[in-house]
């Protein structure tokens, strides 16, 4: 399976930390030893005036620009994260259908709506699955969350993270359709469940305790599953949970550092699904990096989600690419080599 288009959408305003905790009943000072030991100092937000109708119009649009020769989308899967409905006079992914002509094929629509963060990695083997069984050509692909409708106090995770806004389309076709020079493959993915924190965001202090303790060994499984390579260069994109955990997982398994990606972190905090697809695309944006000078170097996308989910992937690209021949757009990104 080929990745032949991505793009994202990071809105442009930012809450900070200390507005949030104090918010959600915390104290300043809370807010200041949470920002120094996790790394966050603000979230990225949509503005008032803006709906998440508005943010997939946008990744819509690019996405449309992006596709070139591919055929429209037969198929759209419409991920999120956070824990809560759409209201049904105004449902996003209908309302989109209807509007825009580039989704005027799609046939059948899928939600992967698991109130966790690792539902866009299981949307990449939902289409594999529907491409094998030939029940798809072209997937579409759109995830992302906002918090127009929630208090500020919602985006704080107590000993772990606070939520950002952003949001991420792409679209999928099967590797025999695609031009060589064509995108990402798509390679391994690996979807696990711990059914022992089936309790997800409902868990006591206690029960949140212990999955936060887990993180480590649950990343560790998914990279094992992947043939993740713990001794070369390549790039591991994952979810912003926190700077904390990721620097505990270094130290408990040696992995360098630098290996993992951590930029967006300070700036636009944990958004949902969509994180290791933001780093992916900061990734491709850079000339320099393995991804795009080297076919062999796979990045590694991993996120974990509440209720013990854990999903990740690896994609490399079909041959090298170069600076002048990767379009480089401020929210997205076009696969050519």
């Amino acid at each position: 399976m080929r990745l032949t288009a991505l793009t994202t959408h990071i809105p442009e305003e930012r809450i900070a930390a200390e507005q949030i905790i104090r918010d959600a009943g915390g104290s300043p000072s809370e807010a200041r030893v949470f920002e120094r030991l996790f790394g966050l100092g603000q979230v990225s937000s949509c503005a008032k005036s803006e709906t998440r109708y508005d943010q997939f119009a946008r990744i819509i649009e690019d996405l449309q620009a992006q596709s070139g020769d591919i055929p429209r989308p037969d198929t759209l899967i419409h991920v999120r994260g956070l824990p809560m409905r759409d209201c049904a006079p105004g449902a996003v992914a209908p309302r989109l259908r209807r509007d825009f002509a580039f989704l005027s094929h799609v046939r059948q629509k899928f939600d992967l709506d698991q109130t966790n963060c690792a539902g866009l990695i299981w949307a990449l083997e939902l289409a594999r699955t529907l491409m094998k069984a030939g029940q798809a050509r072209v997937v579409a692909v759109l995830a992302g969350d906002g918090h127009d409708r929630l208090r500020l106090a919602d985006r704080y995770v107590p000993g772990s993270t606070l939520m950002g806004d952003a949001f991420c389309g792409l679209i999928l076709v099967p590797d025999a359709d695609a031009p060589a020079d064509t995108g990402l493959r798509v390679g391994r993915i690996s979807l696990t469940c711990h059914p022992r924190f089936a309790f997800g965001y409902k868990g006591s202090s206690a029960q949140m305790g212990s999955f936060f303790a887990a993180h480590g060994q649950i990343v560790s499984r998914t990279l094992r599953d992947l043939g993740f390579d713990w001794t070369s260069g390549s790039p591991l994109l994952p979810h912003n949970v926190n700077r904390l955990a990721w620097q505990s997982f270094c130290t408990e398994t040696g992995l360098a550092t630098d290996r993992i990606r951590l930029g967006l972190l300070p700036d636009i905090g944990h958004c949902y699904t969509v994180d290791p697809f933001l780093l992916l695309k900061q990734e491709l944006s850079d000339p320099d990096s393995n991804l795009n000078r080297d076919p062999g170097t796979p990045a590694t996308l991993l996120s974990v989600g509440m209720g013990g989910y854990a999903a990740g992937c690896q994609m490399r690209r079909t041959v090298p690419s170069s600076l002048s021949t990767c379009s480089q757009r401020s929210s997205s990104h076009a696969l050519s080599a």
